[in-house]
């Protein structure tokens, strides 16, 4: 094949599987809202409820992230995509119908959360992998490109999900399968690029399933300085993932009087301030120092949730929300950037599922901890706990760092 020809391939595949993503995280968007919405509104449910929801939907995903990373390096990712979309149709069909027979009650939210918790563990790993694949030479821009269509795909689901009180939900979720599946063909699109992993497998010996889990577990701790940032991963993914998936939305509805707008409105804020900084960070070419970006962009985070916490008005909020979202581009761009850079073919989406399972694995015990906390102190005041606790965070990071540092040969070093 020629260089041109190839060349066109590849671009023909990054643009598969930007669509394959989007038709992902859209109805991730829809669910962000929804779910809010049905538990805090409808059932009039109390923080610690939704805390509880938002915990079954993110449980899965740490139970077998590690399993999904494996059968990622072992099988063809584009094809557990597929399945993975196939599949990821269902929850919101039987949801939807929970609804029109008048039977929707907590169970079916719950059964729903953890339905969709298990299929991210499995489709996570494999989109994460195939990104060095098409990425070529440009991983810290094809990084932050991916993180933009996440969000920018997010922001479709926001403002569809937000019209639940207009159409009802049960046509939301009817919309949110049928784009689910369409990934299913994108997914497709995607099979030539099994190749590159079939030969990537050769040339390894395959060991058992813990082995090879195991193996990239001990990747993992032996890399240079990968330990710290991965600890750094999980307080993010418990306080402010935590924050986000809980505190945002019942602040809005306790200070506020919130309903399925305003609460998307909240979601489409932080997004907005994730897309500007991604542009820019596109455009620029990304960060030279990714590792001093990564826990100053908590920084800056921690002192926009006080904003929030002492907004007095709607539109404070969101302004606050917005500048949280430019945060967190940073940080989460970053962190990523960091394992994509350091993770070889043969372990990559073992060592990404890792990443994953630190990124995820705060966010279900953060939410139902800040759930209780907002019924105990109130959201406003549990979003200054969660700001001062990273803080604190940070801090021991930027200290010990050094500390953690295995011995290790310089191919591992990523600090």
């Amino acid at each position: 094949m020629s260089l041109g020809s190839m060349a066109n391939q590849t671009i023909r595949l990054q643009r598969w599987y930007m669509l394959c993503l989007v038709s992902f995280v859209a109805p991730v968007g829809i669910q962000t809202v929804l779910l809010p919405w049905l538990v805090v509104v409808e059932m009039e449910r109390s923080g610690a409820i939704l805390g509880l929801v938002q915990f079954c939907l993110q449980l899965p995903a740490i139970l077998l992230v590690l399993l999904g990373g494996l059968l990622a390096d072992r099988l063809d990712r584009a094809k557990i995509l597929m399945v993975s979309h196939g599949i990821g149709a269902l929850p919101p069909l039987v949801l939807a119908y929970g609804i029109l027979t008048a039977a929707l009650d907590l169970p079916w939210v719950i059964a729903y959360a953890l339905a969709m918790g298990a299929l991210t563990a499995f489709a996570q790993p494999a989109r994460d992998g195939m990104l060095n694949q098409i990425a070529q030479n440009e991983l810290q821009r094809a990084v932050t490109i991916t993180m933009g269509l996440t969000f920018g795909g997010q922001v479709v689901g926001f403002l569809l999900g937000g019209t639940a009180e207009a159409i009802g939900p049960a046509i939301l979720l009817l919309a949110q399968a049928l784009i689910m599946l369409m990934g299913v063909g994108f997914a497709m699109k995607l099979l030539p690029l099994g190749e590159a992993q079939r030969k990537a497998l050769m040339a390894q010996k395959e060991s058992g399933s813990g082995a090879a889990i195991l193996e990239g577990i001990k990747w993992v701790a032996t890399a240079s300085g990968m330990l710290p940032i991965l600890l750094l991963v999980f307080m993010m993914s418990l306080l402010y993932g935590g924050a986000y998936m809980v505190l945002v939305p019942v602040v809005a509805k306790e200070a506020y009087g919130a309903g399925a707008t305003e609460i998307a409105q909240c979601f489409m804020a932080f997004v907005g301030g994730t897309i500007l900084i991604t542009t820019l960070l596109v455009k620029i070419g990304g960060l030279k120092h990714p590792l001093r970006a990564f826990p100053l962009a908590l920084i800056g985070g921690g002192f926009c949730l006080i904003l929030a916490a002492s907004a007095t008005t709607f539109e404070f909020y969101l302004a606050s929300l917005v500048l949280w979202g430019m945060c967190g581009a940073i940080a989460m761009s970053m962190s990523r950037t960091l394992l994509q850079q350091a993770a070889p073919e043969a372990f990559r989406s073992r060592v990404l599922a890792i990443f994953s399972l630190a990124n995820l694995g705060g966010m279900p015990v953060g939410g139902l901890i800040l759930g209780f906390s907002s019924v105990s102190l109130g959201a406003q005041k549990s979003l200054w706990v969660v700001a001062l606790t990273m803080f604190i965070v940070v801090l021991i990071f930027q200290i010990s760092r050094s500390l953690w540092r295995p011995s290790a040969d310089a191919s591992t070093e990523v600090v």
